[in-house]
C-alpha cells in the first residue's frame, strides 16, 4: 500500500503545477474538428475491383481534452464482414505533428503523422512494410468549414503500386 501512499501524495503535490499550466495548444483545440458522430459512404477500390461502402466513425475527447479517441466501422468492402478500427490521436508540441495511432481487426497497427495545416485539410502518412515490401499509407481528409462534413481518400501503396483506395463522405 505504501507504494501508492507515495504516489498519491505526489499526484496532490503536482496538482498546483497542472493549473499553472498554459492554456490548450491551438493544434490541440483544432481536433475538436474530428468530435462526434459521423456516418456516410465510399467505395472501396483493391486492383480492379471496386464496391461501395458504408461507415461510421465514432470520436470523442480523452485526456483531459488533449486527445481524440474514435472507433470506426466500414461495410460493405468484398470478404470483410466487418472493418473494425480503434484511433487514438493526438498532438506532440515539440515536433509540431499531429499521430494518428491505429489498430483495426485486419491486423494493422500503423501511427500515422501529419503536419499541422494552415487550412482545413490535412494529410496522414504512414510508413512500414508488408511482405516484405515498402508499405506507405496516405490518408487525405478535409473538412468543411463548419466542421459537419469530412470527405476522406485513404490510398495504400505496397511495393510502390496501389494496392487499394478507400473514398468516403461523412456527415454528422
Amino acid at each position: 500500500m505504501k507504494p501508492f501512499t507515495k504516489l498519491i501524495a505526489t499526484l496532490v503535490a503536482m496538482a498546483p503545477v497542472a493549473a499553472l499550466a498554459e492554456p490548450v495548444p491551438k493544434p490541440v483545440s483544432d481536433m475538436d474538428c474530428l468530435v462526434g458522430n459521423w456516418k456516410g459512404t465510399g467505395s472501396m477500390t483493391m486492383g480492379k475491383d471496386k464496391a461501395k461502402i458504408n461507415a461510421t466513425w465514432t470520436c470523442k475527447r480523452i485526456s483531459s481534452q488533449f486527445g481524440v479517441s474514435c472507433t470506426f466501422h466500414v461495410t460493405g468492402i468484398p470478404g470483410v464482414p466487418l472493418y473494425d478500427e480503434a484511433d487514438l490521436m493526438g498532438y506532440e508540441p515539440n515536433t509540431n505533428l499531429y499521430h494518428w495511432f491505429t489498430v483495426t481487426n485486419a491486423g494493422e497497427t500503423h501511427d500515422h503523422v501529419a503536419k499541422v495545416p494552415s487550412g482545413n485539410s490535412l494529410e496522414f502518412v504512414f510508413n512500414g512494410t508488408q511482405g516484405g515490401k515498402p508499405l506507405k499509407e496516405i490518408i487525405a481528409l478535409t473538412f468543411s468549414n463548419d466542421s459537419k462534413t469530412v470527405t476522406g481518400r485513404a490510398e495504400t501503396f505496397v511495393g510502390g503500386e496501389t494496392a487499394s483506395v478507400m473514398e468516403l463522405s461523412l456527415k454528422k
